[in-house]
């Protein structure tokens, strides 16, 4: 952190004016950066292929580790079917005026395991009823000046982890807040993430990244229980949130989770 804190500073001057605050905007290191490369006589058309090349780019990032344990009949006895919200991440930020901006990927990593007994083919995602759905949350009326203020009352709505029967029943839910979800081209509001293996009493530790033009081995996704995340990256835009929900379906089967985490990684120019 030194070596890119001394580069956030300008030669000339010392002052706190003259400090690039990292904290406040993800994206101010990388237009600094931007900045002294060209001033080093660069062509801009050649300072972003340097950029992107090194894939330095602005990014969010959350994760909770506390284990979560959830039945298929958590949100009703006798109803097998349970959505529980379980990470939500900060709002993207915008760029500036006159800004492109664009998402350039999702990387998620989650360890968990369903209860560890029944199924058919144990072993593989096949016939995985426990796993887990990524969301969309946005702002009904986005506005910069007020979305902390949003984003902290949605907050402590959330932190009382009630569980819903689907993540498509977040929806009113959300709206009372202020906050909706975004439907995907099938118009539901999830997008497939991961599978727990079946039958599993090791927790599995998965890796899932969605990136911008990306083409995706059908196959190797249904054999190893992962989502391609069609649409996902082009639906997000400033003041979205995006969220992660544990699933579960049917009777006897449940979703353990001990960790996740999600970096969202974008541009500006």
């Amino acid at each position: 952190m030194g070596g890119l804190q001394s580069l956030l500073y300008d030669d000339d001057a010392d002052s706190d004016e003259n400090r690039v605050d990292i904290d406040d905007d993800p994206a101010e290191p990388v237009r600094h950066v931007r900045w002294l490369l060209s001033e080093l006589g660069l062509p801009m058309e050649l300072v972003l292929d340097i950029m992107d090349l090194a894939e330095y780019y602005p990014a969010v990032f959350a994760e909770r580790s506390d284990p979560v344990r959830m039945r298929s009949d958590q949100h009703t006895r006798g109803d097998n079917c349970s959505a529980l919200l379980y990470l939500v991440s900060p709002p993207l930020p915008a760029g500036k005026e006159r800004e492109s901006w664009r998402m350039k990927s999702v990387m998620w990593h989650i360890e968990g395991r369903d209860q560890g007994w029944g199924g058919e083919q144990q072993g593989t995602f096949h016939g995985s009823y426990s796993w887990y759905e990524a969301c969309i949350l946005r702002p009904i009326n986005y506005d910069p000046e007020t979305l902390e203020a949003q984003s902290d009352h949605l907050d402590a709505i959330l932190s009382t982890h009630d569980p819903h029967r689907t993540t498509a029943d977040l929806v009113p839910f959300a709206q009372q807040q202020g906050w909706t979800l975004v439907p995907n081209a099938e118009d539901r509001y999830a997008w497939h993430v991961q599978s727990n293996k079946v039958a599993e009493a090791a927790f599995g530790r998965y890796a899932v990244e969605w990136r911008a033009g990306q083409s995706f081995d059908t196959q190797d996704a249904e054999e190893h229980g992962y989502g391609n995340g069609t649409g996902f990256l082009q639906a997000l835009r400033p003041g979205d949130r995006v969220g992660l929900v544990m699933r579960a379906q049917y009777g006897g089967w449940e979703n353990l989770l001990r960790h996740a985490d999600v970096k969202l990684v974008y541009d500006v120019r």
